[in-house]
């Protein structure tokens, strides 16, 4: 299939493309509707900042188009205060409030107009704890069953592991092997790989004696092998914002891996469809 006619094709599944009339069309068929967030955040020298956004968006249609459900527009932005780098420029973060906000408005609007299953499809991990507290006001409000399901290369790293080959150089992190191999898939025009290098996160000088550093995490570090979670800023452990070795990229190792990662999610989205779900309250007067 040519770009053309997979860009007609995707626009059938895209809520931002549709008149009224298709929206109705598709609530006749399904109750589920899909609502990809990502991030706009540095991710090393050689990745664009959109590229969770590109992630999420990519996994959330061509799941969609296997599973027979619509998408809500991509909302490019997420949490991402720790990516803010004082010499590295371009992210762009919401607070937890205004992205809890932002996200809760959006399920509330699609359950308004009828839709009863709202699967909010991140790629950048640091949403997750925020669509947490979103998937649960919605359930309790309006008893609709909302989802906060994980497109990222941070989650679904330890199921492609025999897909990688640098196991112990943090491949699901930022801008590494797998993310980098992502990117070459759905969006090769915007990688600079003769930027790309190995970059592995190091210990910020006022860690407790006996701590590492040995993940990606904005919050996470080890005490003597024990997780302990701070609030880190990227720049204190990353030279450059890649964690991980973008040099095992590869399209190919792309495909692979998110071809199996967007299997899995069709056949959880098939299992959705069949849950009743009945809503208690779809009214949304707090709109105003």
């Amino acid at each position: 299939m040519n770009t053309e006619d997979k860009n007609l094709e995707n626009r059938r599944y895209r809520l931002f493309d549709l008149t009224w009339v298709e929206v109705k069309e598709w609530l006749e068929k399904t109750d589920v509707v899909l609502v990809p967030i990502g991030s706009t955040e540095q991710h090393g020298p050689h990745l664009p900042t959109g590229i969770d956004s590109y992630a999420a968006y990519y996994v959330c249609l061509e799941a969609a188009k296997q599973a027979e459900v619509p998408v809500a527009p991509l909302i490019p932005v997420g949490y991402s205060p720790f990516h803010m780098r004082p010499h590295e420029p371009g992210t762009i973060t919401l607070r937890d409030e205004t992205l809890f906000n932002l996200m809760y408005d959006i399920g509330r609007s699609l359950i308004y107009h009828g839709f009863k299953k709202i699967v909010y499809v991140t790629g950048h991990t640091s949403n997750a704890p925020t669509l947490d507290k979103v998937v649960r006001a919605i359930r309790y409000d309006t008893g609709a069953l909302a989802i906060n399901y994980a497109a990222d290369t941070e989650v679904f790293a330890e199921l492609c592991q025999d897909l990688i080959e640098g196991k112990d150089q943090l491949p699901g992190w930022h801008g590494g092997e797998i993310e980098t191999s992502g990117a070459l898939l759905f969006c090769p025009e915007l990688v600079h790989m003769e930027r790309a290098k190995l970059s592995l996160p190091y210990n910020p000088p006022w860690l407790p004696e006996g701590s590492e550093k040995k993940s990606g995490s904005g919050f996470q570090f080890y005490f003597h092998g024990y997780p302990v979670r701070a609030p880190f800023d990227q720049w204190e452990y990353s030279e450059c914002g890649i964690m991980g070795n973008p040099l095992l990229a590869s399209r190919e190792k792309g495909e692979k891996i998110y071809t199996r990662m967007i299997g899995i999610f069709v056949e959880f989205l098939r299992q959705l469809k069949k849950i009743p779900v009945e809503i208690k309250n779809r009214d949304f007067p707090e709109r105003v």
